[in-house]
């Protein structure tokens, strides 16, 4: 059957959220500087889809909003079927199934397998045979955990694809950035996100309104986004009455998202596909970040991170959660307060001042 690299119609199975898939472009962008001739289709969910013309890197995309995986919406039996033969007409010649280590990916194994694609590779735990011709067994997270971007980028070494580890997810910009107009210059602003699509990863809404009130207080234009408007999100801003407090919520496209936060002074969000968006974006970025998924930690030198934790009604019941939320459980970390996250913040910019200052003088030396 040939290498990795002697592929030229490569399916790229993604099926969970837009922040996975930003990660998983550092992996996408590695097998197109690799297999500058390979054509890369991408099967993802609807909510991943909107960010794809801004990764540079897919050349076409099939949307399966997979059963098996926590989606918005879910494609039925008769549509999966149907899937089969609509991936098996187009004759790929390999797979890559990409997924984090708490997901079973048996099922897409399972849909390449019955697609007839000759060459099939993923990480998994358990043997599955015939089903892939390329077997990774997975380490995490009984022997190690990872970040996520360096186990995609670790599923090409095992391949022989690429032996790059460090190479980071870049975006494109939208060609018209969108001119909104503020009292403020946008680099002066502050991007601030509570929205989340699960409650357990919600920051309390008195810290949510408070931190709102003392960025305000430090003369910082403060721009709310997120994806829908709801009665948490109302709640975070609840009698705060102020010039300086731009509600952007249910009224971003991602062009507009993108255009924002690569302009903005620096981005403040729980931790959501934003993250990742910002972090490409290389926009300093403070995460509020609840203590799930250690994996998809804010990756860019431009970011910081400030843990809070789950309530234990709301941890995950997934047995490889529990056993990781055991391990990071026992690590003593910072109360979650507004001063806490305002002092990290602080730091975060002082070390982006630093740091831009050290660039300007390193091109002046050239």
């Amino acid at each position: 059957m040939g290498q990795w690299k002697d592929c030229r119609n490569l399916l790229v199975i993604r099926l969970d959220n837009m922040g996975d898939l930003i990660m998983n472009n550092a992996a996408l962008q590695e097998i197109k500087h690799q297999m500058p001739f390979c054509k890369i289709t991408l099967l993802a969910s609807k909510m991943a889809i909107p960010i794809i013309p801004y990764l540079g890197t897919i050349d076409d995309y099939i949307q399966y909003d997979a059963p098996w995986m926590k989606l918005a919406d879910q494609d039925s039996a008769a549509s999966t079927e149907a899937l089969i033969h609509v991936i098996k007409a187009l004759h790929f010649d390999g797979c890559l199934i990409f997924n984090v280590y708490s997901q079973n990916p048996m099922a897409a194994i399972f849909l390449a397998y019955m697609a007839g694609i000759p060459k099939r590779a993923a990480y998994m735990r358990e043997n599955p045979y015939s089903l892939l011709t390329d077997w990774v067994p997975d380490q995490e997270p009984l022997f190690q955990v990872q970040h996520q971007i360096i186990r995609d980028l670790g599923l090409l070494t095992h391949l022989g694809i690429s032996s790059h580890t460090n190479r980071l997810p870049d975006l494109k910009l939208p060609d018209h950035p969108w001119n909104l107009e503020l009292s403020a210059p946008l680099s002066h602003c502050i991007v601030l996100n509570y929205d989340v699509s699960e409650e357990k990863r919600r920051v309390p809404v008195e810290i949510a309104q408070e931190l709102i009130q003392k960025l305000l207080g430090l003369d910082y234009p403060v721009l709310l986004v997120g994806k829908n408007d709801n009665d948490y999100l109302a709640a975070c801003q609840k009698n705060i009455e102020s010039r300086q407090l731009i509600n952007l919520i249910g009224k971003t496209s991602i062009s507009d998202l993108l255009s924002l936060v690569q302009r903005a002074r620096a981005v403040i969000t729980v931790n959501t596909g934003l993250v990742h968006m910002a972090c490409a974006l290389k926009t300093p970025t403070l995460v509020l970040y609840a203590q799930t998924n250690p994996q998809h930690i804010p990756w860019s030198q431009e970011s910081a991170f400030i843990l809070y934790p789950v309530s234990a009604g709301k941890q995950s019941k997934n047995s490889i959660n529990i056993f990781v939320d055991q391990q990071y459980s026992q690590a003593e970390h910072a109360p979650f307060t507004v001063d806490a996250i305002l002092q990290k913040f602080s730091d975060l910019l002082l070390r982006f001042g630093r740091r831009e200052t050290e660039i300007q003088e390193g091109n002046q030396l050239h």
